[in-house]
């Protein structure tokens, strides 16, 4: 069996797979095996992946997502460790043998992570996720939820774990690797290298960009796991309550402010009301309730010119 299995969804990502898989062989493992899904892609990645050769095999599915593509290449490998990569995405060369020098330490340590640094282009950010987030370096459930600190390029799991925790909730559109982190982390040790071993590509075709519907599942993820975390860590309540109450303004905040531009005036008042309810000191949420009574006066015939455009 292999030591390690690296599993990889590529959609549209002919252009950077090459590079993705040059950095997973540069890590000098033996043992490894390669799995690429091409999420319905149709740009060539299939071709990509399968004329690469080098112990990749290349597996195809009809256009499902990110949660899907992951679960295909779980049921398509066999080795006792899994690693993530995203095809747009590079190892540094010594990410997996530090990683796996520190699950060989601990057995009981599920998932190990590590920092990262985004770049776009030839352009390489000069702080670190980690630096960004302000992460202290704790591991517990109740970091996730405080800092979003798991990056899944970053990760290496053991299979067993993945499997009780049930794998990617593909009901998700986005956020279901953070989900199951939520998951694994609740139930089981993690361990992070503080240092940079993934370099995170940001281009023009990267994963929806979408705040509505990005607030709107970090909102209903964080919200399954608020009271096991605060039952996990009890001292750590009033943050955790803070910071929830912060993710549901973002919501309701979004929310609204498409409800409005969709001329929705009605059901974005409602959806401000909340925002203001989670965290009543923003005042932002509050000016655009005000406005929301301004496009109903508009909607109803009056001049609506002169009420201001959101």
């Amino acid at each position: 069996m292999p030591a390690l299995s690296v599993v990889i969804p590529a959609r549209n990502a002919a252009s950077f797979l090459h590079e993705a898989l040059d950095s997973v062989f540069a890590q000098g493992i033996g043992g490894m095996e390669v799995v690429v899904v091409d999420d319905g892609s149709t740009d060539g990645t299939w071709e990509a992946a399968s004329a690469y050769g080098r112990g990749v095999r290349a597996v195809r599915q009809e256009a499902s997502g990110s949660a899907r593509a992951r679960n295909r290449g779980l049921a398509e490998t066999t080795g006792d460790l899994v690693a993530f990569l995203d095809a747009d995405d590079v190892w540094l060369p010594d990410k997996t043998r530090r990683q796996l020098e520190v699950l060989e330490a601990d057995p009981r340590l599920v998932l190990v992570f590590s920092d990262m640094v985004a770049f776009r282009g030839d352009v390489t950010e000069p702080t670190t996720y980690f630096r960004q987030r302000g992460f202290d370096g704790r591991c517990a459930a109740s970091s996730i939820f405080l800092y979003d600190m798991i990056s899944t390029p970053t990760v290496i799991v053991r299979r067993d774990g993945l499997r009780r925790a049930g794998g990617f909730d593909e009901s998700l559109p986005i956020g279901q690797d953070t989900d199951l982190w939520f998951r694994l982390a609740l139930a089981h040790p993690f361990a992070v290298v503080d240092r940079p071993l993934v370099r995170r590509r940001f281009h023009g075709a990267n994963v929806t960009r979408d705040a509505r519907l990005l607030a709107r599942c970090v909102a209903r993820i964080w919200g399954r796991y608020l009271d096991a975390c605060i039952e996990r860590e009890p001292s750590m309540r009033a943050r955790l309550v803070a910071d929830y109450a912060r993710k549901r303004w973002t919501h309701h905040f979004e929310e609204g402010c498409s409800l409005l531009r969709e001329g929705r005036p009605r059901e974005a008042r409602r959806e401000l009301a909340a925002a203001v309810a989670a965290v009543p000191g923003r005042w932002r949420a509050y000016a655009f309730w005000l406005a929301s009574f301004a496009r109903t006066r508009g909607a109803r015939g009056e001049d609506e010119g002169r009420w201001p455009a959101l």
